[in-house]
């Protein structure tokens, strides 16, 4: 990847050294897997689809970069 900026390298990579991410495998219902990294408290952003239907690639809402939002279950 080339970036091509005015801004000193330094300001640009300024917390990479730092940056941990966490991610979870999240299973999908017909077998397959999402990897995601927790984005809110509710929220994680799609890091990778890992699954054997190609249907899956098609779905616009496990394309990599998405949000998906959690639901609270009510626990009685």
């Amino acid at each position: 990847m080339i970036l091509y900026t005015i801004v000193p390298l330094e300001i640009v990579l300024d917390g990479s050294e730092t940056y941990t991410p966490f991610y979870a495998e999240l299973p999908l219902k017909n077998g397959g897997t999402l990897l995601v990294e927790q984005s809110g408290l509710n929220s994680a952003r799609v890091v990778r689809l890992i699954s054997s239907n190609p249907a899956d690639y098609l779905d616009p809402a496990l394309q990599p970069g998405s949000i998906i939002n959690f639901k609270a279950e009510n626990q009685a």
